[in-house]
This record gives structure tokens, C-alpha cells and sequence, in this order.
């Protein structure tokens, strides 16, 4: 089929070898193969040695052909097919379709599913990608019911949730973890460091508040960010009491 591959020695390439080097080149691309490609390095060695032409061959060339080019094994037909099959998932990566992998004991198994990422309007638009984790029912759900973004609370109502949920489980890393964790103060020391990272947010957020001044959380006509800060006051209330609740559930069970 290839002029140049008429009379290649063998010793340069097996025709098992050469068959799979073919399988994994795109066909348009054998009468004139890419540089970076092992065909490209073929089609070299076949036009500087053989019957007619070169027949002694320098040690560097050697060197290079024994290292770069493939022999049968490493161009077996289930390589093939892997590279095939690569081929094909990076193809409908590029029009939107990810394959979906589950780790199963640490090994990734194909579920046969994809994740349609590629957006209707702009194309490298971040925020209009589609997953099961952003875009799905039920974790549409589940977030829109959050404090945070749940409709009909107040304020001081979503700060308060939030800051109760914060404060009631950051007491157990502390106690159970914590270098103290096998003395009778492990529940105390776990109550005052979840108070002192409750205080660190809590300082973080009023800062935020005060500069960024974001006004998702604003009334009518308020300042901009004080419903911001209302939330975050909240949650510093929210918080202790949480941290103090677990505390109490630890002393007395």
C-alpha cells in the first residue's frame, strides 16, 4: 500500500509490528505522517536504508530505532483497541459527553454513563456546566434547602441554623483527636477550641462583611452587607450554643 514500505528491512520493523503502527495512524495521515509520530520514523528508516540504498547503519541510529521504535508486543491488538477506545472518549470529551468512573477499592470502573458538561450558550462559561452533583434533582434539592439559600428565613434565622450545625460538630474533632483526648478535660478542651475557631469565623466573616459588603441578604433600603452581618452575628451565637449543647450531651453521657 506504501511505496516506501515496499522493500524496509525487517530487521528495522516486523510486519506485525508495522501492521500496528498502520492501526494506530489515521489513514489520511500514511502517505505523509506527522513528525512526532513513530510512522514518520518509519517512513525515515525506510527511505535511508534497505535494498538499494544504505546498508550499514551508524550506532546512534541503532541506539535510537531499538528505543523509539515499538516491536510486535507493544502494538498488540488489545493495545490497539485501548488506543481506539481513547481515542473515542477524547473525541465525545470534545462535544461535551465525559465518561463517569466510580471507585470501586480504588480502581476506577466505567459506568457506561457520561456527564453532558458542554453548556447551550457560551462555551468555556463555568458556571452553566452540567453534572449530577450541580445539576441534578435531587442536589438541586438538597441545597435549596440549606439555610443559606432556604426561602421564607430571616436573617438572624439562617445564622442561627447555621452557627448551631457549625458549633455542635466541631466540639467532637477537638475532644477525640485533640492531645488531651484520654484525660477527664477532653470534653472542656474540645468546647473552648470549637468556641475559639467559631470566634476565627466569626471575625473572618465581619471583615467580609465590612469590605466585600455582599447584598444577597439585604432588606429594602438597608445598608449594603448588613444583612450580611446580621447573619454572621447570628452565627456566632448559633455557634456557641451548639459547641455548648454538645459539650453538655458529652459531660453527661
Amino acid at each position: 500500500v506504501l511505496p516506501y514500505m515496499e522493500n524496509i528491512p525487517r530487521a528495522i520493523v516486523e510486519k506485525e509490528a508495522l501492521e500496528g503502527v498502520l492501526a494506530m495512524t489515521p489513514r489520511e495521515q500514511w502517505e505523509d505522517p506527522p513528525e512526532d509520530s513513530v510512522l514518520y520514523t518509519l517512513k525515515v528508516y525506510a527511505e535511508t536504508y534497505g535494498e538499494g540504498k544504505a546498508t550499514k547503519m551508524p550506532w546512534w541510529d541503532w541506539l535510537y530505532m531499538r528505543f523509539e521504535l515499538p516491536d510486535a508486543n507493544e502494538v498488540s491488538a488489545e493495545k490497539i483497541k485501548l488506543m481506539e477506545d481513547d481515542a473515542k472518549i477524547q473525541r465525545r470529551m470534545m462535544e461535551g459527553k465525559i465518561p463517569l468512573y466510580v471507585p470501586i477499592l480504588g480502581v476506577p470502573i466505567y459506568t457506561g454513563m457520561t456527564l453532558d458538561w458542554k453548556p447551550e450558550a457560551e462555551l468555556f462559561a463555568g458556571d452553566q456546566i452540567r453534572s449530577p452533583i450541580s445539576d441534578s434533582r435531587f442536589a438541586k434539592n438538597f441545597i435549596g434547602n440549606t439555610a443559606f439559600y432556604r426561602e421564607g428565613l430571616e436573617n438572624w434565622q439562617r445564622g442561627l441554623e447555621i452557627g448551631m450545625a457549625h458549633g455542635y460538630f466541631l466540639v467532637g474533632p477537638f475532644t477525640t483527636l485533640g492531645p488531651l483526648r484520654n484525660t477527664p478535660e477532653a470534653a472542656t478542651v474540645g468546647l473552648l477550641s470549637a468556641c475559639a475557631v467559631i470566634g476565627i469565623v466569626s471575625v473572618g466573616g465581619l471583615l467580609f462583611g465590612a469590605t466585600v459588603k455582599p447584598r444577597a441578604f439585604d432588606k429594602d433600603g438597608a445598608t449594603a452587607g448588613s444583612g450580611f452581618t446580621e447573619i454572621i452575628n447570628w452565627h456566632a451565637v448559633g455557634g456557641l450554643g451548639g459547641a455548648g449543647f454538645c459539650h453538655l450531651l458529652l459531660t453527661l453521657f
